[in-house]
């Protein structure tokens, strides 16, 4: 019999509820089941779980009818199409490109579907539950990220900046106005700065009798973040016994979209100026080389083709992979579908590659081992890292720069969260546009997200909250780092959960995003 870490009751091997006090044991899934402990490590295992991707909706009326009434509507269609096709068959081609616009509308309007709010306030909390299954104390070191401000220019607080040197103000999406941590039982709550201000390990904030916080600067000594800003939370934990360090979030979030296509959703907020992308005023590849961050990303992501070794050592295990056979050819039956013109086109490329993976790779969760892009690509099947993965290779391999963007998820109730990994990616404006519209080209581009399981095609929401935004590094090191935030002296003992305090207070109404796989 294993024992639940919240209750200490007996709970069956393989069980995922308590069966007294009735929580949720997240021992299968999370980031710590994915990597492992770093100290003394170990690969571990998840049962995979068949089901849709994070944060799907289905209207009212259940998953059964919903697919039903899906089915319907495209026969209908299709019948519809079959006969005008017999009937005037020298407008073959006109009538079908109508009636794809028709399905799709159909299809937006009635098919499955997330449902996000526009702005959303809301307060979340999150356990990070240690075990020491030993018969003698071990003592443990974890780094808990500090969420930096999100804006529609990454963490920046610039926009673009115009030719008579006035700078636009960014868009915030994202502002954690509050973090407060404190252990299960402990006497005492510490409010953690959200600034630049650091505290080092000697001036430690005791939690309890066992374990104490600090939040220094970054470094490479054990006693500094690894990544970025960060609480580290230590101490040691007595034989046989749990330890809960509980963390409170309040956010104010905004969704946001960087895309400029007749499909993005009216409702979600776009730049003030309507700079906004789209196939119409895309740059080229040619482009990165202006100076500035555009350059700078090419220099630091872009350039690189394999990325994030999650095996160091002499046999490489590359979570991105520009180089790959698979990829590459992929790569290529991508670029030979686009039109003439959208050849030398890095947002056309990576258009056409996020809808690919969107439609060809089946979402699943808690593969084992975690798939590479190439491997999701080749199972056809992944989470939502994987499939980031994918995306982020068939990129690679034209040198676009994407990064890594990590946080917990939330559907459009806050009722549930997870763990979630998705991409951030830069295109440069046409020059011709941003002479037009009087923007410097040093700053002439956009920078964000795209959640490939999700179908958020440069879309934020608030129901994901930003814990990081992948800085540079040698190769992903700092990828490798983020993931494996824990040293401890022992093997399967990190859960972490999340759960909404309180009732968040939607604003703005709500809109929907299609599912849109396998269309």
């Amino acid at each position: 019999m294993a024992r639940c870490p919240y209750c200490l009751s007996p709970n069956p091997a393989g069980s995922s509820i308590c069966h007294s006090c009735g929580r949720v044991v997240l021992g299968t899934r999370g980031m710590s089941m994915r990597v492992g402990a770093p100290i003394p490590g170990g690969e571990l295992v998840h049962r995979a779980r068949k089901g849709s991707p994070p944060g799907l909706n289905v209207r009212r009326g259940g998953k059964r009818r919903a697919k039903k009434k899906k089915s319907n509507i495209r026969t209908m269609v299709l019948v519809v199409a079959i006969a005008f096709l017999f009937l005037f068959t020298p407008a073959q081609e006109r009538i079908s490109n109508q009636l794809e616009k028709w399905l799709d509308s159909i299809l937006d309007e009635f098919g499955p579907a997330r449902e996000y709010p526009v702005y959303a306030t809301y307060s979340a909390e999150r356990n990070v539950n240690l075990y020491n299954p030993h018969g003698q104390s071990i003592s443990f070191s974890y780094e808990l990220p500090i969420p930096h401000m999100r804006t529609d220019f990454g963490i920046s607080s610039d926009g673009h900046e115009l030719t008579d040197s006035t700078v636009n103000p960014v868009v915030t999406l994202q502002d954690v106005t509050d973090m407060v941590v404190h252990t299960e039982g402990g006497q005492n709550s510490v409010i953690i700065p959200l600034n630049e201000e650091y505290l080092t390990e000697s001036g430690a904030v005791a939690l309890d009798s066992t374990s104490e916080v600090y939040w220094p600067p970054v470094g490479q000594n054990s006693n500094r973040c690894s990544v970025d800003r960060c609480v580290i939370w230590q101490g040691e934990i007595p034989p046989g016994e749990f330890i809960t360090l509980v963390v409170k979030y309040d956010v104010i979030g905004s969704s946001f979209t960087w895309w400029g296509g007749d499909r993005a959703p009216d409702e979600a907020p776009r730049s003030s100026l309507g700079f906004s992308m789209d196939n119409g005023n895309s740059g080229t590849l040619e482009d990165y080389e202006r100076q500035g961050r555009l350059n700078t990303m090419f220099d630091q992501f872009g350039s690189h083709k394999q990325w994030y070794d999650r095996d160091p050592g002499p046999s490489r295990n590359w979570a991105i992979d520009g180089t790959n056979a698979v990829v590459i050819e992929l790569a290529n039956e991508i670029e030979s579908s686009l039109s003439v013109q959208d050849i030398d086109d890095p947002y056309a490329f990576s258009h056409a590659a996020f809808i690919k993976i969107r439609d060809s790779i089946v979402y699943s969760q808690g593969l084992s081992p975690a798939r590479s892009g190439a491997s999701c690509i080749v199972d056809e099947r992944g989470d939502c890292d994987e499939q980031s993965n994918a995306w982020m290779s068939l990129l690679r391999t034209r040198n676009i720069p994407a990064w890594y963007e990590f946080g917990p998820m939330t559907d459009g109730q806050f009722s549930g969260w997870e763990p979630h990994a998705w991409a951030n990616a830069i295109f440069p404006f046409d020059t011709d546009w941003c002479e037009e519209n009087e923007i410097t080209l040093e700053t002439c581009f956009i920078e964000g997200e795209v959640d490939v399981v999700n179908n958020r095609w440069l879309l934020h929401t608030p129901t994901t909250m930003t814990e990081w935004i992948e800085t540079p590094s040698t190769q992903g090191d700092a990828a490798y780092d983020f993931y494996r935030p824990l040293s401890i002296g022992c093997v399967n003992c990190w859960t972490e959960t999340w759960e909404t305090v309180g009732n968040p207070e939607i604003s703005g109404g709500t809109y929907r995003v299609p599912v849109r796989i396998g269309e």
